[in-house]
């Protein structure tokens, strides 16, 4: 039912504390009238409905509301089974509960939920608006941050889409010049690079430093040629993970950790199944480079030999640039700092061949680190 000034108008919804388009429930006439006023003098319209079942049938109507003041207390659908309903179905819907009765459980229940505020008749004017305010204010940003969310997802799937198109010609393209397959790689590596805010430096040391342990440790030179390509792929899946979760400056809860996690499997899925042998390889990479010698890695716990060469030669190559280099999480290390993390990780985290192999080559390391970089720590 409309009222007020609302009446014969289209109103529309705010997206902010301001003047907005409510249904006060109630089946309580004088209780009803009584918000309708106190919601009208600050300038907002209302419509009205006497129970929970036509509220629901004004909801489900096409009109759209910021606000839902609902008694909890009435016959047949109770206020709580409403505000319940308008959680689930109306998510761009604020409601707030209005009862009677102060009970500590009913209110915790109903907050737990998603109810966005409760008052307690009767009320002065001050009590009631206040809990308007909060509750349009709070409205507001959950919808922005819902905006900004959806922003996001629509952003990965079309980078992800993106990057699927170019593997796509990255495979059709087998029978091409190595040179070419090489600045394709790179190309889509950077890409990678733009949405992690490295720099472009990240992936060409990560390569030199692969191919160098590579040779060390026994691989023929297109071996080594291909490590080097493939190896910049390592941290493809990254395409897929929300920024939110990806630039994130602070500590990742545990939640966000396993979605990190995800993008080994993601730049499996991504890379694997081509005809390409350095697309093979860059899969195989991108799904083991963070497992550990000691079984506890991701993502599937490989143990020592169980994990390909090049993925424990990667994990080396990476963990120490990252640890040299500034992150958006932390900054860089001081060099001795970095190697003691290393070394620490001997036979548990790394392979201890690889490892030793590169503490061997260290001096060749640092002169890869400062052609491709200002500085190490």
């Amino acid at each position: 039912m409309r009222r007020g000034q609302g009446e014969g108008s289209s109103a529309t919804v705010s997206n902010g504390p301001g003047p907005v388009h409510a249904l006060v429930v109630d089946d309580d006439v004088f209780a009803r009238d009584l918000a309708c006023a106190v919601l009208e003098g600050a300038g907002h319209t209302c419509d009205v409905a006497g129970n929970a079942a036509e509220a629901m049938g004004v909801l489900s109507s096409g009109t759209e509301y910021a606000l839902v003041l609902c008694d909890i207390r009435m016959p047949n659908v109770s206020g709580l089974d409403l505000a319940r309903h308008i959680v689930a179905e109306h998510p761009a819907t604020a409601a707030i509960m209005v009862t009677g009765v102060d009970d500590e459980l009913t209110a915790e229940t109903a907050l737990a939920f998603g109810v966005f505020g409760y008052v307690v008749k009767p009320y002065r004017t001050i009590d009631l608006m206040s809990a308007v305010s909060n509750a349009l204010r709070r409205r507001k940003a959950e919808m922005e941050s819902r905006r900004t969310r959806d922003l996001l997802e629509r952003r990965v799937e079309q980078r992800t889409k993106d990057l699927r198109d170019a593997v796509r010609q990255l495979q059709n393209a087998a029978g091409s010049l190595r040179l070419s397959q090489e600045e394709t790689m790179r190309r889509l590596a950077r890409a990678i690079e733009f949405r992690s805010r490295e720099t472009g430096d990240h992936i060409d040391r990560i390569g030199e430093y692969c191919a160098l342990l590579g040779a060390r440790l026994g691989l023929d030179p297109w071996r080594c040629g291909l490590l080097r390509m493939a190896s910049s792929m390592h941290d493809v899946g990254k395409v897929a993970i929300p920024d939110r979760v990806l630039l994130k400056p602070g500590r990742l809860t545990v939640a966000e950790r396993e979605e990190v996690k995800r993008h080994s499997l993601i730049g499996h899925e991504v890379l694997a199944g081509s005809r390409s042998e350095v697309l093979e390889l860059a899969a195989t990479i991108a799904l083991t480079h963070h497992e550990r010698w000691d079984g506890t890695g991701y993502p599937r716990g490989l143990a020592a030999e169980e994990i390909p060469l090049e993925g424990r030669i990667v994990a080396v190559a990476d963990v120490f640039d990252a640890l040299t280099h500034d992150r958006v999480y932390r900054t860089a290390m001081p060099l001795q700092a970095a190697l003691a993390v290393l070394r620490d990780g001997h036979g548990s985290h790394f392979d201890p061949v690889v490892l030793d192999c590169f503490f061997d080559a260290l001096s060749e390391v640092e002169t890869i680190a400062v052609r491709h970089s200002s500085a190490v720590g």
